[in-house]
């Protein structure tokens, strides 16, 4: 897919809404918080097991097999309640499953998680949390998929979103003019997704597909994800979409404006 060896990769496709999804099974769930709610792509609803310590899972199967190669969580307080989260699959229709991605991982409150791991086919999936506490447990974001690993890296002048935090501030006074305090409204970040002279088989190939989907939802982005994780972030698009006219080498230039939620926000 690409020829370069950049790390930048956006999440879009979620095998939770496929439609190719038959059946969704959670071991729990409870009043107000199904766990549909974990891919409805808001960060204000939650999946919320009955609480317990150990395992709590949900399992999807699928009418066909489905290939994924990355999961995420976000938006959750694993931290306060301790322990890890891991992908399954089976090969035999649930008698028996097998880890997906290689490491089991912990996470803060609200990190953006994206654990990469190589390809998997399968008809049968589960998502675990394996809790060390019986403190209510909640969830808002859970994707996985594949991931689409972009033509090229950022372009020089590239913000990283962390670093195009946008907040309302607002000066408390006095009558006389004194400072009294400060008020901030946060609005995430903002960046631009930038990355140059790709070919316009790539473009229809792959980035046409994203642009259909970011149009009206969310999408994970991590502009280098071998050596920030950290800084992945949860986006949607920023007013319209630019097009994308051909340079005079044939080639693409990409400009993707976007609007983002930081992790641990």
């Amino acid at each position: 897919m690409t020829t370069t060896a950049n790390k930048a990769i956006i999440c879009y496709d979620n095998l939770l809404v496929s439609p190719l999804l038959d059946t969704l099974t959670a071991s729990s769930e409870q009043v107000g918080y199904s766990v549909e709610n974990a891919f409805d792509w808001y960060t204000t609803s939650y999946w919320s097991p009955v609480p317990a310590v150990g395992i709590h899972s949900f399992t999807a199967t699928f009418t066909s097999p489905v290939t994924a190669d990355y999961l995420a969580i976000y938006k959750h307080n694993l931290g306060d309640v301790g322990g890890t989260f891991y992908l399954e699959y089976s090969l035999d229709s649930g008698a028996t499953w097998l880890l997906a991605n290689t490491t089991v991982t912990s996470a803060t409150n609200n990190e953006l998680k994206i654990n990469l791991f190589n390809a998997v086919t399968a008809t049968h999936w589960r998502v675990v949390f394996n809790l060390s506490s019986a403190n209510p447990f909640y969830v808002g974001v859970v994707m996985f998929g594949r991931k689409l690993p972009l033509y090229r890296g950022m372009v020089g002048g590239f913000v990283v979103p962390r670093h195009g935090r946008k907040n309302e501030i607002i000066n408390q006074k006095t009558e006389g003019g004194q400072f009294v305090g400060r008020a901030k409204i946060s609005q995430g970040a903002r960046s631009n997704i930038v990355f140059k002279t790709v070919p316009q088989s790539w473009v229809r190939d792959y980035w046409e597909a994203f642009v259909l989907h970011a149009e009206m939802l969310p999408f994970l982005f991590s502009w280098n994800h071998e050596f920030y994780p950290q800084d992945a972030c949860y986006c949607v698009s920023d007013g319209e979409i630019p097009n994308n006219p051909i340079n005079e080498n044939r080639f693409h230039d990409i400009s993707l404006p976007v609007q983002c939620l930081l992790s641990g926000a």
